[in-house]
């Protein structure tokens, strides 16, 4: 089972009007491609929404494809640690997302060999994860297109929906979430992201306000690198703290577990460090009482989500749907995962072609 060969694909994708809170209108893909000797091909990527994407591209290339090949796959958890020594002095920027790709396309192969879907190479734990609606809710939208999103979610079977905050102030934000709130009624659990755009004194005046609107968590409140910020919020709000998508590996997510910053953890398979560092950190979720929520990619996330107990839900957002030929299945607020060897990803390759850009 030896890796024979490796190719690294980087695409430049429009996302149209703004996602999300980033406002990130492109996203860089850099997918990996490693096939073994027996002929089977396992794939990976990882992503960059504010740039920085080629450089991601030309650490693997440069950097890790020549020790890949002839590499057993049993000995890839030797080879991660010893990538991550190698590039840990540079930060974990770029480091980082680089082995995430890599890894993700191990366990692909890892699963693929064993003919399961990975969530059972992980450990299955369940075989549907509760989802909840993020596509559909911007800053740039008007309270009408938020609570049409919102109550489009509901028809759908969603029991949950996430709206985001800081961009316009906090009495309008205030407003604009009251509003879908009173439009969808109680029964739907509704999250608030704030994309880290608040001071402290304005995220516990938000906080108070969300708890009489029976929000769910409130996410990033404060900049991720400010802990203690996070856990005086979490002391004096009735309402759980969420974060997650910019922090790095089982270290940085420990110190918020472990101090009580956050109850929710909110990990990226493809930026910080693959399933093999995020596995790690469902572990150290449940060893300190706190509940996982990956960030972004379900196609990926479902994995991660069916093999962890401490996973409470799974979000949607459609951030890679134009390179694929086909979504997961969504039943009654649930999402299945694909019923196929490795992490199921039926990759559209006329349109990975189309966004792809080669280097000379």
């Amino acid at each position: 089972m030896k890796i024979q060969s490796i190719n690294t694909r980087y695409l430049k994708i429009p996302l149209g009007a703004a996602r999300g809170g980033s406002g990130a209108t492109e996203v860089e893909v850099i997918i990996v491609e490693l096939a073994l000797s027996s002929g089977v091909v396992g794939t990976g990527f990882t992503y960059a929404l504010t740039g920085g994407g080629k450089s991601i591209w030309t650490m693997i290339e440069q950097d890790f494809s020549n020790q890949l090949i002839g590499l057993e796959l049993h000995e890839w958890d030797r080879k991660w640690h010893e990538f991550h020594e190698k590039i840990r002095r540079l930060g974990k920027a770029n480091a980082l997302p680089a082995i995430s790709a890599i890894d993700i396309a191990i366990w692909d192969l890892r699963a693929k060999v064993q003919n399961v879907p990975l969530y059972c190479v992980l450990g299955a734990y369940r075989d549907k994860v509760p989802v909840y609606g993020s596509g559909r809710a911007t800053h740039a939208m008007t309270i009408e297109q938020l609570i049409e999103g919102a109550l489009k979610y509901k028809d759908e079977g969603f029991g949950a929906i996430k709206l985001r905050a800081g961009a316009l102030g906090v009495e309008k934000d205030i407003q604009r979430i009251a509003k879908v709130r009173e439009a969808v009624g109680s029964e739907l659990k509704i999250m608030v992201d704030c994309n880290e755009r608040f001071t402290y004194t304005d995220a516990l005046y938000f906080g108070r306000h969300l708890e009489e609107l029976d929000i769910y968590w409130l996410e990033e409140p404060l900049v991720s690198e400010d802990i203690s910020g996070h856990k005086r919020l979490s002391e004096k709000l009735n309402i759980a703290i969420a974060v997650g998508e910019h922090l790095h590996q089982r270290y940085e997510f420990a110190q918020y577990a472990q101090s009580g910053a956050a109850s929710v953890l909110m990990p990226d398979v493809p930026l910080v460090g693959g399933f093999t560092e995020a596995t790690r950190i469902c572990t150290l979720a449940e060893t300190f009482g706190a509940s996982i929520s990956p960030h972004f990619l379900p196609e990926l996330h479902i994995h991660l989500a069916a093999s962890s107990r401490s996973c409470i839900a799974i979000e949607h957002f459609p951030l890679i749907n134009d390179i694929l030929e086909e979504e997961l299945v969504i039943e009654d607020g649930f999402m299945i995962p694909p019923n196929r060897p490795g992490h199921g990803i039926k990759w559209d390759y006329d349109a990975i072609r189309k966004f792809e850009i080669y280097f000379t």
